[in-house]
C-alpha cells in the first residue's frame, strides 16, 4: 500500500486518487466512493451523484474559482496535482483554498513535486503529501519541517518577521 506523509506522519494511503475519468464515473457508481478524490470537473459535473465522495483534485491547468461559494465541508481532502515540480500555479491554489475559501480538510499536494518543495507547501496551506512512488518517504519525511525564520507570513502566521519581534 502506498504511503503518504499527513500532519508529519508517515501513514498509510487509504484514499484512491482516481485520475482517469471514466474510471472516477465508475468509482461514483460503485462502493469505492467513500475512498475516492475525483477530478474537479466531474465534482462539478450536475449528472453524477458525488455525494460522500472523500474528495476532489485540481489540476494546475485548472483553478480553484469555481469553488467559490460551494459546501468544502463535505470534502476530506482536495488535492492540488504538480504537473511539473517547477510549476508553482498549486502553491497559490493551496493558500487560496486555507484562506479565502476557508477549507479546514486536508489540502494534499499530488504528482510531479520533491521532497525539497515541503517546507514552502507547508507555509501555504499544505498538510498532505502523495510523491510518486520513486521518492524514499522516510528521507522526504526528514525535509518535512517549516523554516525556522521566514520574512512574509503564511498562513498560520500572517505578520512578516519585523511584526515578530
Amino acid at each position: 500500500m502506498q504511503k503518504i506523509i499527513k500532519d508529519g506522519v508517515i501513514q498509510d494511503c487509504d484514499l484512491n486518487w482516481i485520475q482517469d475519468q471514466e474510471q472516477a464515473v465508475e468509482a461514483l457508481a460503485g462502493d469505492q466512493k467513500a475512498k475516492a478524490i475525483i477530478p474537479l470537473n466531474l465534482w462539478l459535473d450536475d449528472a453524477h451523484d458525488t455525494s460522500g465522495v472523500a474528495g476532489i483534485w485540481i489540476d494546475s491547468t485548472e483553478s480553484t474559482e469555481p469553488l467559490v461559494g460551494k459546501d468544502l465541508s463535505e470534502l476530506a481532502v482536495i488535492g492540488l496535482n504538480f504537473l511539473a515540480f517547477a510549476d508553482g500555479r498549486c502553491f497559490s491554489y493551496a493558500r487560496l483554498l486555507r484562506e479565502r475559501l476557508n477549507y479546514q480538510g486536508e489540502v494534499r499536494a499530488l504528482g510531479n513535486f520533491i521532497p525539497d518543495q515541503q517546507g514552502y507547501m507547508l507555509r501555504v496551506g499544505f498538510n498532505g503529501f502523495q510523491f510518486n512512488e520513486s521518492v524514499d518517504i522516510e528521507k522526504a519525511l526528514l525535509l518535512h519541517k517549516p523554516f525556522s525564520v521566514a520574512y512574509q507570513g503564511d498562513v498560520a502566521d500572517p505578520r512578516p518577521v519585523f511584526a515578530r519581534r
